[in-house]
C-alpha cells in the first residue's frame, strides 16, 4: 500500500506540474500578442525548457519578440546567430538586450559591437557605453572616442563624469544614474583608499540622494577605512533616510555591533513607520528587550509596518501577548496582517487556530500565497480532522497549480491513503 501511496503521489504531481504548464503552451497559440508574451514569461519563470520560443524571435509583435529573447537569455539558450540578428530588431528594447548579451557573454570580435555607437536611439548607445565600461573598462577609450560627440546629454555627463568623479558627485545637474555608473568606474579603478579618501573629501558637499549612494558604496569598503567615518556620520547626519542607510553600510561591513543602541531608539521613535520597522529588526539583532512594551502597543496601530515590524520582534522573544491578536489579524482586510497570524500560529506552535486556518485554505476569496500558507500550517500541525480541505482543493479542477502541489503534500501527510481517490 505505501509503495503504490508514493507511485500515485509521483504521478499525481508530475501531472499538476504538467497542467499547469500546459495552460501556457495552449497560450502560445493564440491570435492575442498579449496572451502569447504572458505565456512566454511565466515559461521563463517557471523554467520550463523548450525550443519552440526560439520561433517567437520573428513574432510580428515586439512584445512577444522582447519576451522570446528574455526567456532564451534566462534558460542560457540564446546563440550568437540569435544575438546578431537581435542586434538588427526594429524594437529598440531588443537591440538593446542584445548589446547586452553580446559583450557580457564575450562574443567576438568585440570591434563587432563598436558600430552601434551609430544606433538611431539614445538609449540603446547609452546602453553600449554603460555595457561597454562594465565589462571592458580597459578597452573603453576607442568606444569613447565614438561617443565623445553624441548628442544625448546622459552620454556626454557619463563621458564626462569618468574623469572628474568629484565634480559630478556634487553637481546637482547631473542625474543618479549617472553618478552612479561613474563610481562604479572609479570604484573598479581604484584602491579601496583612494576611493575612499576621495568620496569622504567631497561627502558634506553632496545632496541627499548622492549623500546615501556614497553611503552605499562604502559597503564594498573594509571596516577598518571607513568605520571611523561612518560613525561621524551616524552622530552629525539628522536626515533620517541618511542614517538608515548608514546604518545598514556599517552593520554589512563592521558587524552588528557598530551600531549604538541610540540610534536605534531614534528610528524607533522616528513618524516613518518603515523607519520604525528596521529599527525594530536592529533591536531584534541585538536581542534588545527593552521595547517589548511599546511593540504591545504597536500592534493597535493602523500601519501595517508597524504592526508587522512589532509582531515580528515579539515574535523573536517568544511574546505570548501576541494570542489575543491572532483573531484580528486573520480576519483583517489586510493580507499582510493576515500572513502575520498565520506567522504567529506557526512560531508560537498555536495548535487552537487550526480551525481558522482551515478555513483561510478552503476559502477561494483569499491571495492563492495565504491560502497556500495555511495549508501548510494543516501539514505543520498534522491536522488529520482537515485532511478533506486540501483533497478538495485536488479534486477542484479551478484551483491553481501551485495550491494543488501544496494541497497534495499536506494530504501526503494527513491522510496519505486519500491520495490514491484523487
Amino acid at each position: 500500500m505505501a509503495n503504490e501511496i508514493i507511485e500515485t503521489y509521483k504521478l499525481l504531481e508530475e501531472r499538476i506540474r504538467s497542467e499547469n504548464v500546459q495552460i501556457y503552451f495552449d497560450m502560445l497559440d493564440s491570435p492575442y500578442p498579449a496572451f502569447k508574451s504572458k505565456a512566454i514569461q511565466e515559461l521563463t519563470k517557471q523554467k520550463i525548457q523548450t525550443p519552440i520560443v526560439k520561433d517567437f524571435l520573428q513574432d510580428p509583435d515586439k512584445d512577444v519578440r522582447f519576451a522570446a529573447y528574455r526567456y532564451l537569455e534566462k534558460m542560457g539558450l540564446l546563440d550568437e546567430q540569435a544575438v546578431k540578428e537581435s542586434l538588427k530588431d526594429i524594437s529598440p528594447n531588443i537591440r538593446k538586450e542584445a548589446i547586452i548579451s553580446y559583450i557580457s557573454v564575450g562574443m567576438e570580435p568585440i570591434e563587432y559591437i563598436l558600430d552601434f555607437a551609430k544606433d538611431p536611439d539614445p538609449i540603446v548607445r547609452y546602453q553600449l557605453l554603460t555595457t561597454f565600461l562594465e565589462f571592458y573598462p580597459e578597452d573603453s577609450d576607442k568606444l569613447i572616442e565614438l561617443l565623445k560627440d553624441d548628442p544625448y546629454i546622459k552620454i556626454r555627463q557619463l563621458i564626462y563624469a569618468l574623469d572628474n568623479i568629484s565634480d559630478t558627485l556634487v553637481s546637482s545637474n547631473i542625474e543618479k544614474s549617472v553618478k552612479t555608473m561613474a563610481l562604479k568606474r572609479f570604484y573598479e579603478a581604484s584602491d579601496s583608499i583612494t576611493f575612499f579618501n576621495t568620496l569622504k573629501e567631497v561627502y558634506s558637499e553632496c545632496d541627499v540622494d548622492t549623500k546615501n549612494l556614497i553611503i552605499k558604496f562604502f559597503s564594498g569598503i573594509p571596516c577598518e577605512i571607513i568605520n571611523k567615518f561612518m560613525e561621524k556620520v551616524m552622530n552629525e547626519e539628522s536626515n533620517l533616510i541618511i542614517l538608515q542607510n548608514a546604518a545598514k553600510t556599517s552593520k554589512k561591513v563592521c558587524g552588528i555591533d557598530a551600531i549604538p543602541s541610540w540610534l536605534i531608539e531614534k528610528f524607533i521613535q522616528s513618524d516613518d513607520a518603515r523607519i520604525v520597522k528596521y529599527g525594530l529588526s536592529l533591536a531584534t539583532e541585538k536581542e534588545d528587550m527593552g521595547y517589548v512594551e511599546l511593540c504591545r502597543e504597536f500592534l493597535d496601530a493602523i500601519d501595517d509596518d508597524l504592526v508587522i515590524g512589532a509582531t515580528d520582534y515579539l515574535l523573536h522573544f517568544q511574546d505570548y501577548t501576541l494570542i489575543d491578536y491572532v483573531g484580528d489579524f486573520l480576519n483583517s482586510l489586510s493580507s499582510k496582517r493576515i500572513r502575520e497570524g498565520l506567522k504567529i500560529i506557526r512560531k508560537l506552535k498555536l495548535e487552537n487556530f487550526v480551525g481558522d486556518a482551515s478555513l483561510i485554505a478552503s476559502n477561494k476569496i483569499f491571495p492563492v500565497s495565504i491560502r497556500k500558507s495555511a495549508i501548510n500550517l494543516l501539514k505543520f500541525f498534522k491536522a488529520k480532522d482537515y485532511w478533506e480541505i486540501p483533497h478538495k482543493i485536488l479534486k477542484d479542477p479551478y484551483e491553481s497549480g501551485s495550491l494543488k502541489l501544496a494541497a497534495l503534500n499536506a494530504l501526503l501527510r494527513l491522510n496519505a491513503e486519500m491520495v490514491i481517490d484523487i
